[in-house]
C-alpha cells in the first residue's frame, strides 16, 4: 500500500473524530453525541518539489450515531484519485467502523481497503479494559492475530474528544493525550492539540459564504490544531503529521487541512444531515 494513501486515511479519520462531536450541560463531563453525516470536497492544498504526488482529488464521508448509554457507532470511507508525477494514477477507497461503549472500557475497529476497485488490505481488532483508569487487552484479527495492550492513560478517541471539548469550553488552550483509536493496529500516537480562541456564531466568514454549512450558523467554534507524534521515541520533536479544522460546538468540522510535511490536503463541506440526539433510556 501506498504511504500517502494509507496515511491519509488515518489522519482524515483522526480529524474528525478529533473535532469535538459533544454539547455540555453546565459543567458536566458526560455528554450526548449529536449524530450526523458530513461529506467533505477534498484536493491537494500544496506539494513540494520533491513530492511523489502531482495531483488528489476525492469525497469523505463520515457519520456518527449513538449515545452514551448504547454506545457510539462511527461510520467512515475516503475515496481518494492519486496522480503522481510519475506512473499511474491510483484510486484508493478506505472503508471504516468503529464502536465505543460510552464508560470507554471497549471499542471494536474494522477497515478494509481498495486500490484500483481491488481488496489490498483488512483490519478487525478490539480492545477491552477490566476497569475505567487501567490497562487495556487488545486483540488483533487481521491480518494476523496479534496480542498487545494500551497504558491506562490512553484514552479511546470520544474520549479524547470530552477532553478537547472541555478544554475548548473552559478556555484551556492546550491538550496532551495519549491516544489509540484502531486505524494503525496496535500503535497509539501522542496528540498534542491546541486551541483557539472562540468564534461566535455566524462569525466564520468561509463557513458563511458556503451553502452546505448553513444550519452552522448558530453555533459557535473553535480553531483547533493536533499535531501526532509517535510513541516509539519519548524524545521526538516532528509530528508525523499534523491537522487543523473549526471545531463546531455541534459536532461539525469545516476548513480541514491535514500535512504531511511534503504535501498538504484540504477540506470543504460538501453535505450536511443532522440527525436526532439520542438520549439514555
Amino acid at each position: 500500500m501506498d504511504h500517502y494513501s494509507d496515511g491519509d486515511s488515518r489522519v482524515l479519520r483522526r480529524v474528525l473524530l478529533s473535532a469535538g462531536l459533544l454539547t455540555f450541560s453546565n459543567a458536566a463531563l458526560a455528554a450526548a453525541v449529536v449524530p450526523h453525516r458530513a461529506v467533505y470536497d477534498l484536493k491537494l492544498l500544496r506539494s513540494s518539489q520533491g513530492a511523489a504526488i502531482g495531483a488528489v482529488s476525492g469525497l469523505m464521508a463520515y457519520e456518527v450515531t449513538g449515545s452514551e448509554c448504547d454506545g457510539w457507532t462511527v461510520n467512515f470511507r475516503l475515496v481518494n484519485q492519486f496522480d503522481y508525477k510519475e506512473g499511474n494514477s491510483r484510486l484508493i477507497d478506505s472503508q471504516s467502523s468503529s464502536w465505543e461503549t460510552g464508560d470507554g472500557l471497549t471499542m471494536n475497529y474494522s477497515q478494509k481497503e481498495f486500490v484500483d476497485s481491488k481488496q489490498e488490505s483488512e483490519k478487525r481488532l478490539s480492545v477491552t479494559r477490566a476497569e475505567k483508569d487501567g490497562p487495556g487487552e487488545g486483540v488483533i484479527n487481521l491480518p494476523s492475530v496479534k496480542n498487545f495492550t494500551i497504558t491506562p492513560e490512553t484514552v479511546f478517541p470520544m474520549r479524547h474528544q470530552l477532553r478537547l471539548m472541555q478544554a475548548a469550553e473552559s478556555g484551556d488552550s492546550r491538550d496532551t493525550s495519549l491516544v489509540y483509536d484502531g486505524s494503525d493496529e496496535d500503535k497509539t500516537v501522542r496528540a498534542i492539540s491546541t486551541i483557539g480562541k472562540k468564534v461566535n456564531a455566524g462569525e466564520s466568514k468561509e463557513d458563511k459564504e458556503n451553502q452546505a454549512a448553513a444550519a452552522l450558523s448558530a453555533v459557535p467554534s473553535w480553531p483547533v490544531s493536533i499535531g501526532y507524534y509517535s510513541t516509539d521515541d519519548a524524545n521526538v520533536e516532528t509530528p508525523i503529521y499534523e491537522i487543523s479544522f473549526d471545531m463546531y460546538q455541534n459536532g461539525v468540522s469545516t476548513g480541514l487541512v491535514m500535512d504531511y510535511g511534503e504535501f498538504a490536503l484540504e477540506g470543504r463541506l460538501k453535505n450536511l444531515e443532522l440527525f436526532k440526539v439520542e438520549t439514555c433510556q
